[in-house]
């Protein structure tokens, strides 16, 4: 399964709006051409059910009302987004931290904050299938 970034519906899922307009720049001047953001589960659920398919979630674990780990669980019980890709991307990068999220069954963790000349490439390996464990 390779999916060019070019072409991937992505869903960013961050509640921090200086966080989101970064990862979103960082994804268009990489190449994404259908990124879109949500600042809460609810809404990115909401939203994604109306596309046609989404590729990737990247989602904030810390947010308020419902977490990343929330998400994970709604998107894998959910007939149409089950097959979505579904990455953490956040500043809890301890030891703890990481094997929680590896262990709940995530596609991969990127750690803020973000590598600018680095996270387009993140994605694009995600989006080949490769699973990546990049905690600082």
């Amino acid at each position: 399964m390779s999916i060019p970034l070019a072409t991937a519906t992505i869903i960013l899922v961050e509640d921090d709006q200086n966080a989101q307009l970064v990862a979103l720049d960082l994804l268009r001047m990489g190449g994404a051409n259908r990124c879109y953001s949500r600042r809460s589960v609810d809404s990115a659920i909401f939203f994604a059910e109306k596309l046609p398919q989404v590729d990737l979630f990247l989602v904030d674990i810390n947010m308020p009302q419902k977490s990343g780990f929330d998400l994970l669980e709604e998107v894998r019980q959910h007939e149409k987004l089950k097959s979505a890709l579904v990455v953490a991307v956040t500043a809890g990068t301890l030891e703890h931290d990481t094997s929680t999220i590896h262990a709940f069954g995530f596609d991969g963790l990127i750690s803020k904050p973000l590598r600018a000349t680095e996270f387009a490439n993140q994605i694009q390996r995600i989006l080949d299938g490769e699973r990546i464990w990049e905690a600082r």
